[in-house]
């Protein structure tokens, strides 16, 4: 393996903790934590040196192509904590009542 392949290989696997590393943030609503990961994320990815990924082996490869489906499947899980969070802070507005009940506590739907 080349010290270019290694490199590559090396930050796809720091590219992969970061991102695991913004749904740990994500998860627990920690603001600042996910967005220093969101950063060295970016950081990471302007690294990347894919054309050594394709000049590498099929395993090297391969590897590369289950750590991109790996992030992919990670990126919805964020999406969904961030729409949960956006969701349970909007229901928080006194100026909007809740989805499941009316102001008046019975729910909707009910009479």
């Amino acid at each position: 393996m080349t010290d270019t392949v290694a490199s590559a290989d090396e930050t796809l696997r720091l590219l992969l903790q970061a991102v695991e590393a913004q749904l740990a943030a994500a998860r627990t609503a920690n603001a600042g934590a996910l967005v220093a990961s969101t950063e060295e994320r970016r950081c990471l990815q302007d690294a990347l040196d894919v054309e050594a990924i394709r000049r590498g082996s099929a395993t090297t490869r391969a590897e590369a192509a289950r750590v991109a489906l790996r992030i992919r499947s990670l990126d919805s899980r964020i999406r969904t904590c961030g729409e949960i969070i956006t969701g349970a802070i909007a229901a928080l507005s006194p100026d909007r009542a809740p989805a499941t009940y009316t102001r008046y506590g019975l729910v909707r739907g009910m009479r």
